[in-house]
């Protein structure tokens, strides 16, 4: 049994290390500047935020093509408008997304440092800002302070985009009708990072595009993450899949140890005869016969049943034997034949009479055996 002791202690401490890796934080998705990241650069506070507010806010991690018209879309800085990144390397794409808006949703794409808005037909420079910015107009009717330095803004408006938000006189977000659907782009989008939305009246303007626009889905899928998959899935593809699978390699070697060498029973007890006082008696006088003299016999086996007896009536002291016979002349439960042997002293003749004396005193019923 104690061969399986070091094999129960490795499968249980594999087991442990797999739920603790199961139940590690995932850093990357944390510090990732999606509506996950709790570091200075994502925007899960805003998410959070708008949440608490009451708004039903959702994520959403599938293509674009898929994506309900009825709710407005939010991209925060996504990835095809990075300079390097060609619309077929990530989804949704550029085009994916205009032609997602002509069918008849509402997109509202943020932008950043470096986006490229040509890619979504927006051939307007942008330019930043000084150490605080005043934006103010339809989507915000009371001006909102943001002290985030260098926001950018459009150079230039006009055309068929029609200015929603104003920086100071610059344009800050333009409102396009594509099809039976409407773009909206706003120049920069750094007024939602966690770092700066409780500064000034960034929480207040993230609210009121919120207000004016409807609750929104938050565009997942533009960052590179992807829907939860299956929990078989999950499991086949994180990090403690393999102390897991060790664990359970361990287990049924284990087991198979355990069935090598199965722990010992006891043994059915034997068939027969029960014992009984009769049988004891019987097989002690025979042994005592054996020794030829009946009545030095009887004298021992009455002395020590004497002093067995005295035990039993004085737990903590031993009762002389003149005072444990007094009692039992005083014992109106003692029968003739047991008061003959026992407080009398008769020897037995012979053997047979040493049986009878045995079984006599042995049945004197205040003595355990």
């Amino acid at each position: 049994m104690f061969r399986s002791y070091p094999v129960v202690v490795v499968a249980v401490l594999l087991v442990l290390l797999g739920i603790n890796l199961w139940l590690w934080p995932n850093t990357d998705l944390q510090l990732s500047t999606t509506s996950f990241g709790v570091g200075t650069d994502g925007y899960k506070a805003a998410y959070d935020l708008l949440s608490e507010l009451g708004l039903p806010v959702t994520r959403s991690y599938v293509a674009v093509s898929q994506v309900p018209r009825s709710r407005p879309l939010w991209l925060v800085s996504p990835s095809f408008l990075d300079a390097g990144q060609k619309d077929s390397d990530v989804d949704p794409d550029a085009p994916a997304l205009l032609k997602w808006v002509d069918s008849g949703g509402t997109a509202v794409v943020f932008g950043e440092p470096g986006s490229v808005w040509e890619k979504l037909g927006i051939k307007r420079g942008t330019s930043e800002g000084g150490q605080t910015s005043f934006i103010a107009g339809d989507f915000a009717p009371l001006a909102c302070e943001v002290p985030v330095s260098g926001l950018l803004h459009f150079s230039t408006g006009g055309g068929q985009a029609r200015v929603r938000l104003r920086s100071a006189q610059a344009p800050f977000a333009l409102e396009m009708p594509v099809g039976a659907g409407r773009l909206i782009a706003v120049a920069d989008g750094r007024f939602m990072r966690n770092v700066n939305l409780g500064q000034g009246d960034g929480s207040v303007l993230v609210f009121d595009l919120a207000r004016a626009l409807g609750a929104p889905v938050f565009d997942e899928r533009c960052h590179g993450l992807a829907a939860p998959a299956s929990l078989l899935g999950l499991i086949v593809n994180s990090r403690p899949v393999v102390p897991l699978a060790l664990s359970l390699l361990a287990t049924l070697l284990w087991i198979a140890e355990q069935r090598r060498w199965p722990r010992r029973t006891l043994a059915d007890p034997p068939q027969g005869p029960q014992p009984s006082i009769g049988s004891f008696v019987e097989s002690l006088g025979v042994l005592y016969s054996r020794v030829r003299d009946p009545q030095a016999v009887f004298r021992a086996y009455r002395s020590g049943f004497v002093r067995r007896l005295g035990k039993q009536i004085s737990a903590r002291a031993e009762l002389p034997e003149d005072r444990v016979i007094d009692r039992l002349v005083r014992d109106q439960s003692l029968s003739s034949e047991t008061r003959r042997w026992l407080v009398d002293g008769v020897p037995p003749r012979d053997e047979k009479e040493l049986v009878l004396a045995i079984r006599a005193i042995e049945s004197y019923p205040k003595v355990g055996r």
